[in-house]
């Protein structure tokens, strides 16, 4: 699904893969695929696949406790551009005056997970929260097999803070839950680094290891 004339979501400043975030709505609602459902990829959707329409709908009338966001990729030259949703990142639960919540994203293509595409998203969700919106602390949670999607928050300035011990049932057994959290101190000098080079942050070999330990893979 292709989408012209779309206006960049307001204070989001360019960005080196040509991504654009833009509050959720209907009208992404026909592109949504939800193919990313398993093992090894992101989390399971809080959704039924038909129910995404109305997910979208709660999501807007929550206003103020919960903001989604299409991730929408550049196709095109200037002169004839459209936009293609290629999933949606948010965040959730905001609690004041304590200026916290949670966020969580999904890439709904295979073959767009692995191409810095979702830490790019995760960048501009993360300037949102704590430039835009002046959120104190930032945190997420994976599952303890998920290696991609650790090194993606830790990529973004995450620390891991502890973890539950065998709290959710998956494919067949009970497994631990990882719990992350991210400050504005913690993001402030990635973002100014990405905003000078306009390349993505890369894991170095000491966080490498530190993944392959925690996920034990």
């Amino acid at each position: 699904m292709t989408i012209k004339d779309i206006v960049a979501y307001k204070g989001f400043v360019a960005c080196s893969l040509g991504l654009l975030l833009k509050e959720h709505g209907r009208l992404y609602v026909p592109a949504a695929n939800f193919r990313v459902d398993v093992r090894g990829t992101m989390q399971r959707s809080p959704y039924w696949d038909e129910d995404f329409g109305g997910f979208v709908d709660r999501l807007r009338e929550s206003k103020g406790k919960d903001e989604v966001f299409a991730i929408l990729a550049h196709e095109g030259t200037p002169e004839n551009r459209t936009y293609r949703y290629i999933g949606h990142t948010g965040i959730h639960g905001i609690k004041w005056p304590d200026g916290v919540g949670t966020t969580g994203s999904m890439i709904i293509e295979p073959d767009l997970q692995k191409n810095g595409r979702g830490t790019e998203a995760k960048l501009l969700l993360l300037y949102h929260c704590f430039f835009v919106l002046g959120l104190n602390n930032v945190r997420s949670n994976v599952k303890e097999w998920n290696s991609n999607s650790l090194g993606h928050l830790i990529k973004c300035g995450y620390r891991v803070v502890g973890r539950y011990k065998e709290i959710i049932f998956d494919e067949g057994k009970l497994v631990d839950e990882i719990m992350l959290q991210v400050t504005r101190k913690d993001f402030e000098p990635i973002w100014q680094k990405y905003q000078e080079t306009k390349l993505l942050p890369k894991l170095t070999d000491e966080q490498r290891a530190y993944v392959t330990k925690e996920t034990k893979t």
